[in-house]
């Protein structure tokens, strides 16, 4: 697989663990509540189910009994909520710093990967403008290529050019090499008239 491949792989995967990710917390909950009415509901029907078989304080008193199963739903509701977060809840809590954790150095290899592949590619590049560089000084002086080239008329173009050095302490004069200029670059009167 090259690097460009990878590269593309790697985000693709990412990406689509970021998916995954944003849809697990909305099932989870979904899942705890399904679980929740599912538990209410089991303790509604014993509830009915004790009171029909008058098992437990019945009394002629509507409200009474009412208030009385409504204490004893609660309390029984209360021990089950503790109990699960004494049994369950460290269980599952720590299911999912593992999970958590294992996401994230999944994460971190692909992110350092990822890395490795850019700095081989950006390495594979500068070997082949090294490459490159080294072809075309080959070429400069290859017998052949410069025989070509003067055929081409390029190093008469070369031969053309100037070769001494400029003399940068006497300005030059452009144009009008009579006339002298004022400070402000106006031409100054001619003396004598």
């Amino acid at each position: 697989m090259n690097q460009h491949a990878y590269v593309a792989f790697a985000t693709r995967t990412t990406q689509g663990d970021t998916l995954m990710q944003q849809q697990n917390p909305q099932n989870k909950d979904e899942l705890r509540v399904l679980g929740l009415i599912s538990f209410v509901s089991v303790l509604v029907g014993s509830a009915i189910a004790v009171f029909d078989a008058e098992l437990w304080l019945t009394s002629p008193d509507t409200y009474t009994n009412g208030i009385t199963y409504t204490m004893g739903a609660f309390t029984l509701q209360g021990m089950s909520y503790f109990i699960y977060k004494m049994l369950a809840q460290d269980g599952m809590d720590q299911r999912a710093v593992v999970s958590n954790m294992q996401r994230n150095m999944t994460r971190q290899m692909q992110n350092q990967q990822m890395r490795f592949a850019q700095a081989q590619m950006e390495m594979e590049i500068k070997k082949q403008e090294v490459s490159f560089a080294k072809q075309m000084e080959a070429l400069e002086e290859d017998p052949e290529v410069q025989q070509y080239l003067g055929l081409m008329g390029m190093s008469e173009v070369e031969k053309e050019a100037p070769t001494h050095k400029a003399d940068t302490k006497k300005p030059m004069k452009l144009g009008n090499q009579t006339g002298s200029r004022n400070s402000d670059g106006t031409y100054a009167k001619k003396k004598g008239k």
